[in-house]
């Protein structure tokens, strides 16, 4: 009966031993993450996010958590990431860069605890970069013969909506000019100035005339980098961050007592459009 005993409270020992683990080395510590830097962001497709995203890792007591590894995958809009898993430094963060994909994406970090825990994720949120021209509101205006007469000047607004900071970028109107009498179009390119009091987009345009009473203008509009430009010139091979819609017909007419410029070629047509 003494040997019963003994072995009966021997046993209780151990379970005792196994369920409470005292030790806290051994201890589960579920581990929380939390969105720290990065999230709702403007994307630009193709283009890495201006800041890297950013969690950090806890612990129950609010401390942060070094070295606890975190996963990193793109969820939705596609778009990639920089790396798969990271590690948090002595302050619990840890980052990625996110390149954005084509339309309203999303990114899902993971902190990837142990034992009974249940993983804990966060997600971060991009909103795709816009850039819309309105026809309604955007306007040319005739001016005044140039002094040296070599064709007439105009003013030509164009009114945009964004949620960019169109200042950070190299500006470039490109229009599309169709004659009145004539059914080809050509193709141009201007720098725009921005006047971000007004959300518009302004430049001078010059026509020199014929016969022509008209002219029909298209304009879309691209945002190149600043580092894309040299010389005031965008550099070859250079793709546009983001482009708008395209934008038209807007009517250049001939002013009223304008002069007839004779440039001695034949037809009814626009002889020129100037700088």
């Amino acid at each position: 009966m003494k040997l019963l005993n003994s072995i009966s409270f021997s046993f209780i020992l151990i379970l005792c031993a196994t369920l409470v683990s005292c030790d806290d080395d051994d201890a589960v510590v579920c581990n929380t993450i939390a969105v720290h830097e990065g999230n709702d962001q403007l994307g630009l497709p193709g283009q890495a996010m201006t800041s890297p995203l950013q969690v950090r890792v806890t612990d129950p007591s609010g401390q942060p958590v070094s070295n606890a590894q975190v996963s990193w995958e793109v969820v939705e809009g596609g778009g990639s990431v920089s790396t798969n898993t990271t590690n948090t430094n002595a302050q619990g963060i840890a980052e990625v860069s996110w390149v954005y994909g084509q339309e309203n994406g999303k990114v899902r970090a993971t902190v990837n605890n142990h034992g009974d825990c249940t993983a804990n994720s966060v997600d971060f949120a991009a909103s795709t970069a816009q850039l819309s021209l309105s026809q309604t509101e955007s306007s040319v205006t005739p001016k005044r013969l140039r002094s040296n007469g070599s064709c007439y000047e105009y003013d030509y607004l164009i009114k945009y909506t964004s949620n960019l900071d169109l200042s950070q970028y190299y500006i470039d109107v490109k229009g599309e000019y169709q004659f009145g009498s004539e059914t080809k179009t050509t193709s141009y390119f201007k720098q725009g100035i921005l006047d971000t009091a007004k959300n518009a987009i302004t430049f001078m345009d010059c026509f020199t005339f014929d016969d022509e009473a008209f002219v029909d203008d298209w304009f879309t509009v691209a945002l190149y980098k600043k580092s894309d430009v040299q010389e005031g010139k965008i550099v070859t091979g250079a793709v546009p961050v983001i482009i708008s819609n395209r934008m038209g017909p807007i009517r250049t007419t001939k002013p009223d007592g304008a002069p007839r410029f004779d440039t001695g070629k034949s037809g009814t047509r626009v002889a020129k459009r100037g700088n």
